[in-house]
């Protein structure tokens, strides 16, 4: 069968809603969900986690679904999959503080760190195949934040797909985009820049 990752949002775990509907979507199209729990406030130790999973537990008919925050690390994943990202975070340094619970302490760090995440994506790999390979799923009322528009005018995403619904859509909101999505033809091309040492890839 084959295997998709769901990277789930803050405050989310492996029991994600939005994951359990993603996951019950793909599985009518022959995908088995890989679903489990992020730290999402460490950002090395979530990119080492999904690229353990991605290399050991995938292959290049994978596709990585994500949502909010998840997207976020999702779009940061520098390898050229198929990828489905639902009402990302692009900006996580400004959104997330204002988000966390009362008592949750903000690593400093990441205001550093997933910027640079971000521009080293953008600048060093998202060449035109992983445009092509990355959809972007809009909620026309997300109410925390909507990145549409800086999807398509600054990262310069080829499929922008609104859907109507907030923040958390349902199945029912979800599942003709994906069907469309699935149906989109897309070439899944290695890698023109590795983040990692080659020795280590070739290992893989």
């Amino acid at each position: 069968m084959k295997k998709a990752l769901f990277i789930h949002g803050l405050h989310s775990d492996s029991e994600s809603t939005t994951g359990g509907i993603v996951a019950e979507i793909l599985k009518d199209y022959g995908y088995e969900t890989i679903h489990p729990t992020f730290n999402l406030l460490d950002a090395k130790e979530t990119m080492e986690q999904i690229k353990d999973i991605y290399f050991n537990e995938m292959d290049r008919t994978g596709i990585i679904a994500a949502h909010s925050l998840g997207g976020f690390y999702g779009f940061s994943f520098p390898y050229s999959s198929f990828k489905i990202l639902i009402n990302p975070c692009f900006e996580p340094e400004i959104h997330v503080q204002r988000l966390l619970y009362d008592g949750e302490v903000f690593p400093e760090n990441l205001k550093e760190e997933w910027p640079a995440l971000r521009d080293e994506e953008f600048n060093h790999y998202f060449d035109i195949e992983a445009a092509e390979a990355t959809h972007g799923v809009f909620a026309k009322n997300d109410e925390l934040f909507s990145y549409a528009d800086y999807a398509k005018k600054k990262l310069h995403f080829h499929h922008i797909h609104m859907i109507e619904g907030g923040h958390k859509p349902t199945k029912e909101q979800l599942a003709p985009i994906i069907d469309k999505i699935l149906k989109t033809p897309v070439q899944i091309l290695p890698p023109l820049w590795l983040p990692w040492d080659v020795d280590e890839w070739d290992d893989e």
